[in-house]
């Protein structure tokens, strides 16, 4: 009877390899956000819902009270977004762990993975000195 575990081992070993190179990166953060400003800059609301966390669209939802890809496009949401999206370009992503902030020259974008890629936590964000980013959008 022959030993198979150098097999299995070098298969164990594959898959484990396999499965770090399943995290997104730093520029799959940045196609993320400017994806993300494409797609409100087209008053494309469903596309942009898309690129975000699911507690984000329901935290969006929750305090429109109308379906994401409304709200996203309305109010002082959709006013900042719309806003920000003309110069949303050459995004400039940092990644730490599961958590990237990307910056563009009219925003502040964060994300999370989820899967094998980026979800947007919040956007429209400000920074303020020696407190949190106010952001118009964000997961509870």
């Amino acid at each position: 009877m022959r030993r198979r575990w150098p097999a299995l081992g070098l298969t164990l070993t594959g898959v484990a390899l396999l499965a770090g190179c399943g995290r997104p990166d730093a520029a799959a953060a940045d196609a993320t956000a400017e994806h993300f400003y494409q797609a409100v800059e087209a008053a494309e609301g469903a596309d942009a819902c898309s690129f975000l966390a699911p507690a984000t669209v329901e935290n969006l939802e929750d305090d429109a009270g109308e379906p994401c890809a409304d709200a996203i496009l309305a109010g002082e949401v959709g006013d900042t977004l719309t806003s920000r999206a003309d110069d949303a370009t050459d995004p400039v992503a940092r990644v730490a762990g599961r958590q990237a902030q990307a910056v563009l020259p009219t925003d502040v974008v964060f994300l999370t993975v989820s899967g094998d890629h980026w979800l947007i936590t919040a956007a429209g964000c400000d920074a303020r000195p020696q407190r949190p980013y106010d952001c118009v959008l964000e997961g509870s």
